[in-house]
């Protein structure tokens, strides 16, 4: 789970799931790009609002704005989710090898209860 707060996907690919790190790294810098896409077009708007006065700037600008809020909110989620998820692969990375005794057991007793 730290890897993947400092890194995003570094988690995954530690908790041997390439694909599941390429797919959150992926997202999450994805994301990241966007809010500064729209950081850049929201300062843009602005400048030329304070230069022309024009209103449809001043529109431009609330609209880049709430766009680059809304990333800055997906984000956050994709890092949240990216993060739980290298945590739960890291708690089962073992889950199978520990508990293949058992699986015999498990059928055994099913076999005992249907021959009943």
């Amino acid at each position: 789970m730290l890897r993947s707060l400092v890194m995003p996907g570094w988690g995954q690919f530690y908790n041997d799931k390439p694909v599941k790190g390429l797919l959150y790294g992926s997202l999450e810098l994805g994301l990241l790009g966007l809010i500064f896409y729209e950081n850049s077009k929201a300062e843009h708007a602005r400048d030329m609002y304070q230069e022309t006065g024009l209103v449809s700037w001043q529109n431009s600008y609330d609209t880049h704005s709430s766009l680059r809020r809304d990333f800055i909110w997906y984000t956050a989620g994709a890092w949240v989710v990216g993060l739980l998820d290298a945590y739960v692969d890291a708690y089962l990375f073992s889950f199978e090898a520990e508990n293949t005794g058992f699986e015999g057991d498990v059928g055994y007793t099913m076999g005992a209860v249907i021959n009943f």
